[in-house]
Protein backbone atom coordinates (compact mmCIF):
# COMPACT_ATOMS: atom_id res chain seq x y z
CA UNK A 1 0.00 0.00 0.00
CA UNK A 2 1.06 3.51 -0.03
CA UNK A 3 2.28 5.51 2.58
CA UNK A 4 -0.98 7.07 4.41
CA UNK A 5 -1.82 6.18 7.80
CA UNK A 6 -5.38 5.91 7.26
CA UNK A 7 -4.84 2.81 5.34
CA UNK A 8 -1.86 1.16 7.86
CA UNK A 9 -5.04 1.95 10.70
CA UNK A 10 -7.57 -0.03 8.86
CA UNK A 11 -5.48 -2.72 8.53
CA UNK A 12 -4.14 -2.85 12.00
CA UNK A 13 -8.18 -3.25 12.65
CA UNK A 14 -9.33 -5.41 11.02
CA UNK A 15 -6.41 -7.54 10.08
CA UNK A 16 -3.95 -6.70 12.76
CA UNK A 17 -1.63 -9.64 11.63
CA UNK A 18 -1.44 -9.08 8.24
CA UNK A 19 2.32 -7.69 7.36
CA UNK A 20 1.83 -3.96 5.11
CA UNK A 21 4.41 -3.80 2.35
CA UNK A 22 4.85 -0.09 1.02
CA UNK A 23 4.40 0.10 -2.36
CA UNK A 24 8.30 -0.09 -3.39
CA UNK A 25 7.12 2.87 -6.72
CA UNK A 26 5.62 5.21 -3.99
CA UNK A 27 9.65 4.81 -1.98
CA UNK A 28 12.03 5.36 -4.79
CA UNK A 29 9.31 8.51 -6.20
CA UNK A 30 10.71 10.49 -3.52
CA UNK A 31 14.41 9.83 -4.47
CA UNK A 32 13.18 11.76 -7.77
CA UNK A 33 11.23 14.11 -5.98
CA UNK A 34 14.45 15.50 -3.99
CA UNK A 35 16.47 14.95 -7.30
CA UNK A 36 13.95 17.55 -9.02
CA UNK A 37 13.84 19.86 -5.84
CA UNK A 38 18.22 20.08 -6.82
CA UNK A 39 17.51 20.98 -10.31
CA UNK A 40 15.11 23.35 -10.15
CA UNK A 41 16.72 25.23 -7.52
CA UNK A 42 19.83 25.23 -10.00
CA UNK A 43 17.98 26.58 -12.33
CA UNK A 44 18.17 29.75 -10.20
CA UNK A 45 21.95 30.24 -10.85
CA UNK A 46 22.16 29.84 -14.54
CA UNK A 47 21.48 31.85 -18.18
CA UNK A 48 17.78 31.58 -19.26
CA UNK A 49 19.46 29.31 -22.41
CA UNK A 50 21.09 26.68 -19.56
CA UNK A 51 17.67 27.20 -17.85
CA UNK A 52 15.86 26.05 -20.40
CA UNK A 53 18.48 23.38 -21.49
CA UNK A 54 17.84 22.23 -18.24
CA UNK A 55 14.54 21.87 -18.17
CA UNK A 56 14.55 19.57 -21.52
CA UNK A 57 16.93 18.00 -20.27
CA UNK A 58 15.14 16.55 -17.01
CA UNK A 59 14.58 13.36 -18.04
CA UNK A 60 18.24 12.34 -18.49
CA UNK A 61 18.71 13.24 -14.79
CA UNK A 62 15.45 10.55 -13.48
CA UNK A 63 16.64 8.17 -15.68
CA UNK A 64 19.24 5.52 -14.10
CA UNK A 65 22.33 5.78 -15.34
CA UNK A 66 22.48 1.91 -16.49
CA UNK A 67 19.39 2.84 -18.97
CA UNK A 68 20.97 5.80 -20.47
CA UNK A 69 22.23 3.83 -23.74
CA UNK A 70 22.06 7.00 -26.44
CA UNK A 71 25.39 8.41 -26.30
CA UNK A 72 23.92 11.94 -26.62
CA UNK A 73 21.79 11.35 -23.37
CA UNK A 74 24.83 10.29 -21.41
CA UNK A 75 26.98 13.50 -22.80
CA UNK A 76 24.10 15.78 -21.17
CA UNK A 77 24.54 13.64 -18.09
CA UNK A 78 27.79 14.17 -17.90
CA UNK A 79 27.39 18.04 -18.59
CA UNK A 80 25.26 18.96 -15.91
CA UNK A 81 26.66 16.75 -13.30
CA UNK A 82 30.35 18.34 -13.71
CA UNK A 83 29.02 21.71 -13.93
CA UNK A 84 26.70 21.69 -11.07
CA UNK A 85 28.84 19.50 -8.16
CA UNK A 86 25.89 19.34 -6.46
CA UNK A 87 23.30 18.23 -8.67
CA UNK A 88 25.82 15.45 -9.23
CA UNK A 89 26.26 14.34 -5.70
CA UNK A 90 22.66 13.97 -5.75
CA UNK A 91 22.39 12.54 -8.78
CA UNK A 92 24.55 9.62 -7.01
CA UNK A 93 22.54 9.15 -4.21
CA UNK A 94 19.50 8.66 -6.22
CA UNK A 95 21.20 6.20 -7.92
CA UNK A 96 22.95 4.80 -5.11
CA UNK A 97 19.16 4.17 -3.68
CA UNK A 98 17.73 2.73 -6.15
CA UNK A 99 20.42 0.50 -6.01
CA UNK A 100 18.93 -0.61 -2.25
CA UNK A 101 15.87 -2.08 -3.77
CA UNK A 102 18.05 -4.55 -5.99
CA UNK A 103 19.11 -6.07 -2.50
CA UNK A 104 18.54 -9.69 -2.30
CA UNK A 105 17.61 -9.92 1.63
CA UNK A 106 15.86 -7.11 4.16
CA UNK A 107 19.93 -7.07 5.49
CA UNK A 108 21.95 -6.24 2.83
CA UNK A 109 18.76 -3.78 1.84
CA UNK A 110 18.85 -2.44 5.48
CA UNK A 111 22.88 -2.00 5.57
CA UNK A 112 22.78 -0.60 2.24
CA UNK A 113 20.27 1.95 3.47
CA UNK A 114 22.54 2.84 6.61
CA UNK A 115 24.80 3.61 4.33
CA UNK A 116 22.90 5.75 1.66
CA UNK A 117 22.06 7.83 4.82
CA UNK A 118 25.92 8.42 6.05
CA UNK A 119 26.87 9.92 2.55
CA UNK A 120 23.89 12.33 2.30
CA UNK A 121 25.54 15.78 3.14
CA UNK A 122 24.72 18.70 4.83
CA UNK A 123 24.30 20.16 1.76
CA UNK A 124 21.51 17.88 0.36
CA UNK A 125 20.25 17.00 4.11
CA UNK A 126 17.40 19.72 3.36
CA UNK A 127 16.58 17.94 -0.34
CA UNK A 128 16.40 14.44 0.81
CA UNK A 129 14.51 15.17 4.22
CA UNK A 130 11.14 14.11 2.35
CA UNK A 131 12.52 10.83 1.88
CA UNK A 132 14.57 10.08 5.24
CA UNK A 133 11.48 11.37 6.74
CA UNK A 134 9.53 8.72 5.19
CA UNK A 135 12.22 5.78 5.72
CA UNK A 136 12.04 6.79 9.60
CA UNK A 137 8.92 6.63 9.79
CA UNK A 138 7.88 3.62 7.52
CA UNK A 139 10.78 1.67 8.23
CA UNK A 140 9.50 -2.00 8.92
CA UNK A 141 6.74 -1.83 6.36
CA UNK A 142 9.13 -0.10 3.55
CA UNK A 143 11.87 -3.20 4.49
CA UNK A 144 9.30 -5.77 4.45
CA UNK A 145 9.61 -5.37 0.77
CA UNK A 146 13.02 -7.80 0.86
CA UNK A 147 10.47 -10.52 2.48
CA UNK A 148 7.58 -10.35 0.41
CA UNK A 149 8.57 -8.17 -2.88
CA UNK A 150 5.49 -7.29 -3.97
CA UNK A 151 3.88 -3.50 -5.37
CA UNK A 152 1.06 -1.88 -6.73
CA UNK A 153 1.54 -1.96 -9.90
CA UNK A 154 -0.82 -4.49 -11.02
CA UNK A 155 -3.64 -2.28 -9.25
CA UNK A 156 -2.64 0.66 -10.80
CA UNK A 157 -2.39 -0.11 -14.14
CA UNK A 158 -6.21 -2.27 -13.63
CA UNK A 159 -7.29 1.60 -12.16
CA UNK A 160 -6.12 3.62 -15.35
CA UNK A 161 -8.50 1.16 -16.86
CA UNK A 162 -11.14 1.57 -14.99
CA UNK A 163 -10.69 5.80 -15.30
CA UNK A 164 -10.30 5.35 -18.95
CA UNK A 165 -14.03 3.16 -19.03
CA UNK A 166 -15.18 6.15 -16.89
CA UNK A 167 -14.28 8.83 -19.38
CA UNK A 168 -14.91 6.55 -22.33
CA UNK A 169 -18.44 6.52 -20.72
CA UNK A 170 -18.83 9.58 -19.54
CA UNK A 171 -20.09 9.04 -16.50
CA UNK A 172 -21.07 6.01 -15.45
CA UNK A 173 -22.67 5.10 -12.11
CA UNK A 174 -20.61 3.10 -9.29
CA UNK A 175 -22.61 -0.12 -10.27
CA UNK A 176 -23.09 0.80 -14.03
CA UNK A 177 -19.02 1.01 -13.78
CA UNK A 178 -18.51 -1.83 -11.54
CA UNK A 179 -20.97 -4.32 -14.08
CA UNK A 180 -19.35 -2.75 -17.63
CA UNK A 181 -15.70 -4.15 -15.61
CA UNK A 182 -16.85 -7.09 -13.95
CA UNK A 183 -19.57 -8.83 -16.57
CA UNK A 184 -18.91 -7.27 -19.93
CA UNK A 185 -20.32 -9.84 -22.15
CA UNK A 186 -17.60 -11.88 -24.52
CA UNK A 187 -15.15 -10.84 -21.86
CA UNK A 188 -16.37 -12.64 -18.44
CA UNK A 189 -14.63 -15.41 -16.92
CA UNK A 190 -16.82 -18.46 -16.29
CA UNK A 191 -15.49 -21.37 -14.57
CA UNK A 192 -17.91 -24.45 -13.95
CA UNK A 193 -17.99 -26.75 -11.40
CA UNK A 194 -19.53 -30.23 -10.60
CA UNK A 195 -21.55 -30.41 -7.30
CA UNK A 196 -23.18 -33.07 -5.94
CA UNK A 197 -26.37 -33.46 -4.20
CA UNK A 198 -27.93 -36.24 -2.24
CA UNK A 199 -31.55 -37.85 -1.89
CA UNK A 200 -32.77 -40.75 -1.15
CA UNK A 201 -35.19 -42.40 -2.53
CA UNK A 202 -36.06 -46.02 -1.02
CA UNK A 203 -38.00 -49.21 -2.76
CA UNK A 204 -39.14 -52.12 -1.39
CA UNK A 205 -40.95 -52.74 2.52
CA UNK A 206 -38.98 -54.80 5.16
CA UNK A 207 -40.71 -58.01 5.02
CA UNK A 208 -39.35 -61.35 6.67
CA UNK A 209 -37.79 -63.91 3.95
CA UNK A 210 -37.91 -60.82 1.48
CA UNK A 211 -35.40 -58.55 0.20
CA UNK A 212 -34.35 -56.11 2.15
CA UNK A 213 -34.92 -52.42 0.87
CA UNK A 214 -32.91 -50.63 -0.79
CA UNK A 215 -32.39 -47.04 -2.19
CA UNK A 216 -30.93 -44.58 -5.03
CA UNK A 217 -29.00 -41.74 -3.47
CA UNK A 218 -27.84 -38.64 -4.93
CA UNK A 219 -27.63 -36.67 -8.25
CA UNK A 220 -25.52 -34.53 -10.39
CA UNK A 221 -25.85 -30.97 -11.17
CA UNK A 222 -23.98 -28.29 -12.86
CA UNK A 223 -23.88 -24.42 -11.90
CA UNK A 224 -21.36 -21.58 -12.84
CA UNK A 225 -19.89 -19.06 -10.93
CA UNK A 226 -19.42 -16.23 -12.69
CA UNK A 227 -15.92 -14.35 -11.17
CA UNK A 228 -16.39 -11.68 -13.47
CA UNK A 229 -14.17 -10.41 -16.82
CA UNK A 230 -10.67 -11.26 -16.43
CA UNK A 231 -8.37 -8.36 -16.17
CA UNK A 232 -5.41 -9.49 -18.37
CA UNK A 233 -8.29 -9.65 -20.93
CA UNK A 234 -9.69 -6.40 -20.42
CA UNK A 235 -6.45 -4.61 -20.74
CA UNK A 236 -5.42 -6.12 -23.79
CA UNK A 237 -8.88 -5.45 -25.19
CA UNK A 238 -8.85 -1.64 -23.77
CA UNK A 239 -4.81 -1.42 -25.38
CA UNK A 240 -6.28 -3.04 -29.10
CA UNK A 241 -9.48 -0.50 -29.05
CA UNK A 242 -11.81 -3.70 -29.11
CA UNK A 243 -13.48 -2.93 -25.94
Amino acid sequence: MDMWNPYKSAVNTVIPHAKIVIDKFQVVKLANESLEKIRKANRQNVSAKERRQLMRDRYVLLTRSKDLIDFDDQIKLQIWTQNFPLLGQAYELKEKFFDIYEAESINNAYKLYQNWLSNVSKELMTYFEDLIKAMNNWEEEIFNYFDSPITNAYTESLNRLIKTMNHVGRGYSFEALRAKILFTQGYRKVKKKKKFKEVEVTFGKMLPDQFPNWSQTGYEWVYEEIYGADFSTLIKAMEEGTF
